[in-house]
């Protein structure tokens, strides 16, 4: 078995394809860039440009949902990049930011019972 489908068997969060203006935050910088996609976990953006971001400490992503005034927003810690994307781990979401993706997630997985299982996943 590849590298890849392992992966994506250890995978218990559904990856969701999602293009949005995305603004990282870490101490006094900050870097615009975009989704690209968005899990109950985590999220994986485009590599800004002049990126300085300390993988160390925590830093903090608004997500603006298209057609509306919505955001979400996360506090995370950084995960893993490569030439051109760097993925974070959520450590923390409020609950209007969690309703929103909760949501987001539901519409693009097509059935509640999918979603119900990631959130129990989430809680475990």
């Amino acid at each position: 078995m590849s590298d890849n489908n392992q992966q994506e068997n250890k995978r218990q969060f559904s990856r969701i394809l999602f293009n949005a203006e995305c603004t990282l935050h870490q101490s006094n910088m900050e870097w615009l860039t975009e989704l690209q996609d968005i899990s109950l976990k985590g999220i994986l953006v485009r590599k800004p440009d002049h990126l300085a971001i300390d993988n160390k400490e925590s830093c903090e992503a608004t997500i603006r949902l298209s057609g509306s005034e919505a955001c979400i927003v996360m506090s995370l810690d950084y995960s893993h990049e490569d030439d051109q994307t760097i993925g974070f781990k959520c450590k923390y979401i409020d609950i209007d930011s969690m309703t929103h993706l909760k949501r987001l997630v539901e519409l693009n997985l097509g059935s509640g019972e999918m979603l119900k299982r990631e959130l129990e996943s989430l809680s475990s």
